[in-house]
């Protein structure tokens, strides 16, 4: 067995030369090196198990180390008695299998030999899955778990599913596994539910190690979790190793997003969008010659199906859509034909609404919230011939694209108004309802807070969240004599209230009023809109024109987002004639500024609830971190909440797309 030595010996050297030339440790770890005093630490025995060997990251004492390279590969002469122990053990390996465990020292999801370093060297050579192993557990001080939130998750996640193989770079993984497979990290899992998971695990990582590029691999439990996202049916039944091929082929483009560092692509302006468009039907342009124009007409008709989570009479938002797709058709004249589906939040229907649309000849299809996102997402998996937009922001899939509206815009305009009202009755007192702390809805807050507080230096934003369990935030807010309250952004009412947009609200005789009570008199004094139909348009017509798959909105291994402000005309504000005339300037002077690149409300100082975010001096906030806020503006008073603090229903929309403070875990 000496040339399997030799070998092993020539990759082991491999290695060391490359990590040497590359100005890093050319040895294995020792854990007695990597953490100072690891012996006086919390040892926690945890028995005979198989661990897999690719988490056996090095050796426990600094003396073993300098016989491997950091891959476990032998560096030692072949004449030497080492090489001898090797191959010995090699043969033992081939012929019956090795009889002992090896001892193991297990530390922030990695272990350390202790005894049996040779048989793990062997077993790499090997490229053996698992090896019986002594197992115990190096508990991190609290400091460590702290600094590592992500194995503290782990922990959690070995104690009800007894699961080491899986392993995820990042916090909150170990959750989204958990319910994916419909389980918690709170209550001991079946057994039969952790040997399927596992299973399924080693399926696809087999799979996945044969067919993707190394160097465009993505950590092999974050991609088996995009993997569950969109074949959790039945991804934890056995599948033939060609089933599981197809499947990882097919989604290979979802890993290579994930992978990039830059994965979301902002298209900022439907100008940018469409210049493409504009390209491509220049006559006898080059491009022009190589894509055809596609020709839509009224005997046939491009066709987009929309798919809405609520029922259109109960949901502003929903409504809000709606009206927006009956005017994307009327303004193509025949050219466009939709058809809307409404009350599709559960799977089923969901799914039964995607087969019909895709049945009618559905071309496109949007879906009108973030929560249908993975749902989405498993669509435009299974129908690879129909486009499929997503409206959310900053998620990153190129099976499906997303779009959403810079609100912050106008809400920035709302809060020049709010201030001026605030002030004038001396209160200085402004509520703010806002309904999900997801993408992009913090900076419409913190814009808000900035537009009052140029008008009311001494503005005050109370802070309430209508998805808050047992909320209350109406008459909350007038219980503290909050007169002037932003609600909310539409002026479709689905419970018969005028509270939307900017109010002026006062106390009346029941029966009195106009809320719902008829006890609050209520003035709409400006309403931050949605103009989604414009938004739809600008999309559509890049489908009609050839440009939706053109090298300028379709980048390789990112991610398109649409989001489109004022210049787009997918955002603006209605104002009340009752303004008083110099506020209606100032407002119209500032948003033609806006819409034209002279003025934006994240310049100048900013200041957190914490302290100074950016200076005078520093550079503007990019649009990632405007649509990534989570710091409230130094004149808000209230937090962002926990998702443990929402509702239920709140909580799937948050799951996918809220900010780092909704949640325990920070995503990268």
């Amino acid at each position: 067995m000496i040339d399997e030595y030799l070998n092993a010996q020539r990759q082991g050297k491999k290695e060391y030369k490359a990590r040497e030339a590359a100005g890093e440790y050319p040895y294995l770890p020792a854990l007695d090196s990597i953490v100072a005093d690891v012996d006086t630490l919390v040892q926690q025995p945890l028995g005979l198990m198989e661990i897999p060997v690719d988490l056996i990251a090095g050796t426990k004492m600094q003396a073993r180390q300098n016989s491997f390279a950091p891959g476990f590969l032998p560096l030692l002469e072949p004449d030497s008695e080492f090489a001898i122990k090797w191959s010995n053990l090699y043969r033992t390996q081939i012929n019956e299998g090795f009889r002992e465990p090896v001892k193991v020292y297990e530390y922030l999801h990695r272990f350390y030999v202790q005894e049996g370093n040779k048989r793990v060297s062997v077993s790499k050579a090997l490229d053996m899955p698992t090896i019986m192993a002594d197992v115990t557990r190096i508990v991190p001080s609290d400091a460590e778990l702290e600094r590592n939130p992500g194995y503290a998750e782990f922990l959690k996640f070995y104690h009800v599913s007894h699961i080491y193989d899986i392993d995820c770079s990042w916090t909150g993984a170990y959750e989204e596994i958990a319910e994916l497979v419909n389980m918690d990290l709170d209550h001991e899992w079946p057994e039969e539910v952790s040997l399927s998971l596992r299973s399924s695990y080693w399926r696809f990582s087999t799979v996945y190690k044969a067919l993707i590029d190394k160097k465009q691999e993505l950590p092999i439990g974050d991609a088996f979790i995009i993997y569950l996202r969109i074949y959790y049916k039945d991804a934890l039944m056995y599948q033939p190793r060609d089933v599981v091929n197809k499947r990882v082929l097919r989604i290979r483009k979802e890993f290579l997003t994930e992978k990039n560092e830059e994965r979301v692509e902002l298209i900022e302006s439907s100008d940018e969008a469409l210049k493409a468009g504009s390209l491509l039907s220049k006559t006898g342009g080059i491009v022009s010659k190589v894509i055809p124009i596609l020709s839509y007409n009224s005997k046939h008709p491009l066709k987009a199906a929309f798919i809405y989570d609520d029922k259109i009479a109960d949901s502003r938002w929903t409504a809000d859509h709606e009206k927006g797709r009956v005017k994307l058709e009327r303004s193509f004249d025949g050219i466009v034909e939709t058809r809307c589906f409404e009350d599709c939040g559960e799977q089923s229907s969901f799914e039964s609404a995607v087969r019909d649309a895709v049945q009618w000849g559905a071309e496109v299809v949007f879906t009108t919230a973030p929560s249908l996102i993975n749902d989405t997402l498993r669509a435009a998996i299974e129908y690879q011939n129909v486009k499929f937009l997503n409206c959310s922001i900053n998620l990153a899939h190129q099976a499906v694209r997303t779009y959403y509206a810079r609100i912050y815009e106008a809400k920035f305009l709302t809060g020049l108004i709010a201030g001026t009202q605030a002030a004038a009755d001396g209160t200085h007192m402004i509520g703010i309802c806002s309904d999900y702390p997801i993408f992009g809805m913090i900076a419409g807050i913190n814009a808000f807070a900035i537009g009052a507080a140029m008008t009311d230096p001494l503005a005050k934003i109370y802070l309430e969240w209508d998805s808050r369990r047992d909320a209350n935030w109406w008459w909350d807010m007038i219980d503290r004599g909050i007169h002037v309250i932003s609600a909310a952004d539409s002026i479709h009412s689905a419970d018969g209230s005028d509270a939307f947009g900017l109010c002026y609200v006062e106390r009346c005789a029941e029966g009195e009023g106009n809320d719902l009570s008829g006890t609050c008199r209520i003035r709409n004094l400006s309403v931050p809109i949605y103009k989604w139909g414009r938004l739809y348009e600008s999309i559509i017509r890049t489908v009609i024109e050839g440009s939706y798959h053109a090298d300028l909105v379709d980048r390789k291994d990112q991610a398109t987002n649409y989001w489109w402000g004022m210049d787009s005309g997918a955002v603006d504000i209605v104002l009340s004639e009752e303004l008083p005339s110099n506020t209606s300037k100032l407002v119209n002077l500032l948003r033609r500024d806006m819409i034209d690149g002279r003025f934006h409300p994240f310049e100048g100082e900013l200041r957190s609830q914490e302290g100074i975010v950016r200076t005078n001096d520093d550079t503007p906030l990019t649009s990632r971190e405007i649509i990534m806020m989570d710091w409230l503006n130094e004149n808000i008073i209230g937090e962002i909440p926990t998702i443990d603090a929402l509702t239920e229903e709140a909580q799937t929309t948050v799951r996918y797309s809220g900010v780092s403070k909704t949640k325990k875990e920070i995503r990268p």
